[in-house]
C-alpha cells in the first residue's frame, strides 16, 4: 500500500487532496504497528509485600496481575515488580524510586507524593472473635480497644488522629493467618482487614480459606472462631503514586489508562467478573 501510494505521488499528484490522503494512510500504518517489548519503557513498580505464615512473600493475586497487564498494555509500560515492607516502600517512593501500586491518600503522603485517578476502592472491614460483643458505626466506638493493623499502612485520617489515644493499635506484619491466631487468642480485639468484596460474610468466607491454604498447619478450631462487622471502618481507594515531580509522563500515561478503562468497562470487567 505505502509503495502505491508513493508512486503515485511520484507520477505528479501533488494535489493538497492527495497527499491528505497519503498522510492519513502513513498514520493509519503507524498507529497499527505494535510496539516491541524493547521499545517499551520500564518503569520499577512498588507493591506492599505480603507474608504468609512461613514468612515467604505471597505471590500477587490473578485479578490484579491481570489489572496491571490491562495497564502495561494500555500506557505502553514494562513494569518491574518490586515488593517492599509498607514502611521502606513509602521511603524508597518518596526518593523517586518508581512508582508505588495501590496507595490510599492521607494529608500526610500528599505532601511528598503526587497521587493518581482512583484505580479501585477498598472496604477496611473489622474482625473479631466470634464470641466478642463489639458492635461498630462510628470512631467512637472503639474507644478503649486494641486494634491490629499492617505495620506502615494508613486507615485515614480519622483513624491515624485517634490511634494511641482513644484506642490502642498493634502493629503487624502482614501475614493474615498470623494476625488471625493473635485475634483469636485474645491478644487483640478487633484486627482490620482490607478487601475488595462488599459483603461481610464473603470476606469471612475468604479469612477462611486463607487459613484453609495456609501450608504450616491446619487451623485448629478456636482459631475460626471469628466474625466480621457490618460496617466497615471506610471504604478506601487506592491509586498509584509517585514523587513529587518524578516520573510525571508515566503517571499522565496511567491517568489515561485509568479513565479509558472506567469508560470501556475493562477495569470493572477485570476485578469484578461475572460469579
Amino acid at each position: 500500500m505505502k509503495r502505491v501510494f508513493n508512486t503515485a505521488i511520484g507520477a505528479g499528484c501533488k494535489r493538497p487532496s492527495c497527499l491528505m490522503l497519503y498522510s492519513c494512510v502513513l498514520l493509519f500504518f503507524s498507529l497499527h504497528i505494535p510496539v516491541s517489548a524493547s521499545e517499551l519503557q520500564t518503569v520499577p513498580l512498588l507493591i506492599r509485600e505480603l507474608r504468609n505464615d512461613s514468612g515467604e512473600v505471597v505471590p500477587i493475586r490473578e485479578d490484579i496481575r491481570q489489572l496491571l497487564a490491562y495497564f502495561e498494555r494500555e500506557a505502553h509500560l514494562r513494569f518491574e515488580i518490586r515488593y517492599y515492607p509498607m514502611n521502606r516502600l513509602l521511603s524508597n517512593a518518596k526518593a523517586g524510586e518508581g512508582i508505588v501500586f495501590g496507595l490510599s491518600k492521607t494529608s500526610e503522603r500528599l505532601h511528598s507524593l503526587r497521587f493518581s485517578e482512583p484505580i479501585y476502592a477498598n472496604y477496611v472491614w473489622l474482625v473479631t472473635r466470634q464470641d466478642a460483643d463489639i458492635s461498630f458505626n462510628e470512631i467512637g466506638d472503639l474507644k478503649g480497644k486494641t486494634i491490629g493493623v499492617v505495620r506502615g499502612v494508613s486507615y485515614g485520617d480519622e483513624f491515624e488522629q485517634q490511634k494511641h489515644s482513644m484506642f490502642t493499635v498493634e502493629d503487624d506484619a502482614s501475614s493474615y493467618v498470623a494476625r488471625l491466631r493473635k485475634l483469636t487468642s485474645k491478644r487483640m480485639d478487633i484486627m482490620l482487614f482490607g478487601d475488595r468484596r462488599s459483603d461481610p460474610k464473603e470476606v469471612e468466607l475468604y479469612l477462611r480459606k486463607l487459613q484453609q491454604l495456609d501450608q504450616t498447619r491446619p487451623p485448629e478450631k478456636s482459631e475460626t472462631e471469628f466474625k466480621v462487622l457490618n460496617k466497615p471502618l471506610r471504604n478506601d481507594e487506592l491509586h498509584f503514586a509517585a514523587a513529587l515531580h518524578k516520573h510525571d509522563a508515566v503517571m499522565d500515561q496511567l491517568n489515561k489508562a485509568i479513565l479509558t478503562g472506567k469508560t470501556s468497562g475493562e477495569l470493572k470487567r477485570i476485578l469484578l467478573p461475572p460469579k
